[in-house]
């Protein structure tokens, strides 16, 4: 066999490893999955795990990293229109282009479960091992910082942008954090086609609020 294909094959195998983990470590959190186990939901051997990240605590750390490089990738676009929107190139009311980087944002964390669980999960546990795995991201923060200095052309307060990216956040993860606990007690199913809609236009009327009024 060639090298290339003994490329392919070895980066579909860690790509196979990534999921299997991702899903199992989402599930059980971290001491709960064995490598052994994620070997073997991967369709690999049981030590397969090791031999492409050595220790544990690398893979549940490339998992992380991979998960919120989707997170990048999905923002990215989905942000998009706010920053044309605060460089003067769209000249919609701002909560146009902010509904659609809202439900960018929305549509990602209900795509992706496991990245919800497992930032829940690191909060639980004091997120020591976020902290260690490669993750930084300043895309809210700074096209935000880009809306706020915008302000004096379009009538905005002068906002804290640290407190819109938390209120961002709380706003769109909350709701799907507690899908199984809070949601079904008030009557709310994430399932339902409708709930992201409704999440999204409570995300624009809260930041809206916030980015006029702060």
């Amino acid at each position: 066999m060639s090298e290339g294909p003994r490329r392919r094959d070895a980066e579909r195998s860690r790509q196979a490893l990534l999921d299997a983990a991702e899903e199992l470590f989402a599930a059980r959190g971290f001491a709960g999955a064995s490598v052994a186990e994620i070997g073997a939901a991967a369709g690999l051997s049981r030590e397969a795990p090791r031999y492409f990240f050595g220790r544990k605590e690398a893979l549940y750390a490339a998992v992380l990293t991979r998960l919120f490089e989707a997170r990048e990738a999905a923002l990215a676009p989905a942000v998009a229109p706010l920053r044309a929107w605060a460089a003067g190139d769209d000249e919609r009311p701002l909560e146009a282009p902010l509904a659609e980087a809202a439900e960018g944002y929305l549509r990602f964390l209900a795509g992706r479960p496991a990245f919800v669980s497992l930032v829940q999960r690191e909060a639980l546990e004091g997120g020591a091992r976020l902290a260690a795995a490669p993750h930084e991201s300043t895309t809210l923060e700074d096209v935000l910082r880009a809306v706020r200095d915008a302000a004096p052309r379009d009538g905005l307060a002068r906002f804290d942008v640290a407190e819109a990216v938390v209120a961002w956040v709380a706003l769109s993860v909350l709701p799907l954090a507690h899908q199984h606990t809070l949601l079904p007690a008030v009557g709310l199913d994430a399932g339902d086609p409708a709930f992201l809609a409704r999440r999204r236009d409570q995300v624009v009327i809260a930041l809206a609020a916030l980015l006029r009024t702060a």
